[in-house]
């Protein structure tokens, strides 16, 4: 199982992802949500105060059993400046973050109208809901990859950046 995040805005308070969730041997991704960490920076290596930010891009290894939401729990287990960054559900319409997680939910989009009347996305208004629904459907995925025998990785990118 491959998790890749798919950054598209971040800040001085949130970083916003399309986050994907990727079986071995499949050609398209079983699962598409939103994903939201604490405070962006782009790096790779670990520096003073890392973990205050999100995760670094790059890609890294997951561990899943004994999580904070359910007994199969995904985990960044390491990478530069994070130890044991827990996957969880993101319900908090007001507080769409948390430090040492990835908070997960359906996207709730935002509009505007441009100058030539069409309405246009605004990404970095983007929220977050029906996270306990979501995590469930990433819960059931860990199982059956878990079961299969997958190993665990997380991709971080930062390349669709707006």
């Amino acid at each position: 199982m491959v998790i890749k995040l798919k950054r598209y805005y971040g800040d001085e308070s949130v970083t916003k992802s399309v986050m994907e969730v990727w079986m071995e041997g499949e050609d398209s991704p079983r699962m598409v949500c939103e994903a939201r960490e604490v405070r962006y920076r782009d790096y790779a290596e670990v520096f003073p105060g890392a973990s205050k930010y999100c995760l670094p891009r790059g890609r890294w290894r997951l561990e899943c059993g004994g999580g904070p939401y359910s007994a199969m729990g995904v985990r960044v287990v390491k990478c530069p400046g994070h130890r044991q960054t827990y996957f969880g559900p993101c319900n908090d319409g007001y507080r769409q973050w948390e430090h040492g997680r990835v908070l997960i939910g359906e996207p709730v989009y935002r509009y505007y109208t441009d100058e030539e009347g069409n309405r246009v996305e605004y990404p970095k208004k983007r929220g977050v809901k029906n996270g306990d629904a979501v995590y469930e459907q990433l819960d059931a995925l860990l199982y059956e990859a878990y079961r299969s025998s997958q190993k665990f990785i997380i991709e971080i990118t930062n390349e669709k950046f707006l």
